[in-house]
């Protein structure tokens, strides 16, 4: 096996088991005396009788087991846990995204995190990336530091790293650039700290929720005005290659949202063109861009963009063909949508991965489907 292929794998592989099991997240009732509050993003904290912290989700089931000494509420789809005496980062079904392993750790900002070990400071990533060894890493400024800080310089986000005598200024730009260097997964889609969304419309304790949040932070949806997200709207056609074109133009760095609409001609037209441009859609795919999009349609389009080509299976596609029953080859998009499953981005509307190919798309629906093609750490293990 070359180089890059045997790094790809590992690459895909590390993201998938980011770092190593978390406790499995099976629903169970909650025991006698177990103190539930504080719902962010469908999951809420869970106290057991011995002080121990878990989570429980909207129907006060515990999903994550209660065995940490501590917990952050959920924020962007993560959660900081303390096990041991050591600090980590799990997702919504408990898997480890960085191992406990950590004296102290605060989110910088992009998905890197500032940490310490013993005596020393380092920066390590929320998702592995290639160690230029044949391997991959989750360390991304290795624990030599004796000091570590992200804060304001010039008006500027920058990391100070201090050794001895000698600081270490990167500004935020320059990470970021350095994120893209070493491919760091979903390094074009970062997540922002400390920037969420307060819908009127969506509660703490919708399955949405996190989406929503994901999607707003990321930059690829925004609300539909009077301080309302519409989750439960179905998406239109130009709704969806709009979104596509967004995705399209971050990963591809382009800048077609820049370039406003020529005289007349409506919103979403820079978004139709560029689609046809990049071979996204076709010139005369669609008739009606105000129609409500299908989900079949919204797949075929989602899986033409440079991005979701570009991903890794998670999932074997030979099991995703035989498990999907409302999907036949030889269908409308039926070989992008097995495509979407085998990377992890859907997972059907029931527990038997019903894909509804005809229904029309909610804009919460394909909040989750963006975000998950745009942030590695939420792709879906399904097997």
């Amino acid at each position: 096996m070359g180089l890059w292929r045997r790094v790809s794998a590992l690459l895909c592989a590390a993201v998938l088991c980011l770092a190593l099991p978390g406790p499995a997240a099976l629903a169970a009732a909650p025991p006698e005396g177990t103190i539930i509050w504080g719902y962010q993003e469908g999951m809420a904290k869970a106290q057991s009788r011995d002080g121990l912290f878990g989570f429980a989700n909207s129907q006060r089931e515990i999903v994550i087991p209660m065995i940490y000494t501590s917990v952050l509420d959920f924020h962007l789809g993560l959660a900081q846990v303390q096990l041991n005496g050591r600090l980590g980062v799990i997702r919504q079904d408990g898997t480890y995204l960085i191992a406990p392993e950590y004296d102290t750790l605060s989110h910088m900002d992009a998905g890197l995190y500032i940490a310490q070990k013993g005596t020393k400071w380092g920066v390590v990533s929320l998702l592995p990336f290639p160690s230029g060894e044949g391997e991959v890493t989750q360390v991304f400024y290795d624990f030599v530091y004796d000091s570590a800080q992200f804060t304001q310089v010039g008006g500027m986000d920058t990391l100070i790293l201090t050794q001895g005598e000698n600081r270490t200024l990167v500004p935020y730009y320059q990470i970021t650039q350095l994120m893209l260097e070493r491919q760091v997964p979903s390094a074009r889609f970062p997540l922002t700290r400390g920037l969420l969304p307060d819908f009127q419309d969506v509660s703490p304790r919708d399955w949405f929720d996190v989406w929503v949040d994901l999607a707003y932070n990321l930059g690829l949806m925004e609300g539909t005005g009077s301080g309302n997200f519409s989750p439960h709207a179905t998406m239109t056609v130009a709704e969806a290659i709009q979104l596509a074109a967004e995705m399209e133009s971050r990963q591809t760095g382009d800048n077609f949202h820049t370039q406003p609409p020529a005289g007349g001609s409506s919103w979403y037209r820079p978004a139709v063109d560029y689609c046809i441009a990049s071979g996204i859609i076709g010139p005369v795919e669609f008739s009606d861009y105000t129609r409500a999009v299908t989900r079949a349609e919204l797949a075929h389009i989602f899986a033409s963009t440079t991005l979701a080509r570009t991903l890794p299976q998670v999932n074997d596609p030979a099991q995703v063909k035989a498990a999907v029953p409302d999907v036949s080859e030889g269908d409308y998009a039926s070989e992008e949508i097995y495509g979407l499953y085998a990377k992890g981005i859907l997972a059907g509307t029931d527990s038997s991965f019903t894909f509804r190919p005809n229904a029309p798309i909610t804009r919460a629906e394909a909040a989750a489907m963006a975000v998950r093609l745009a942030r590695a750490e939420q792709r879906i293990t399904l097997f």
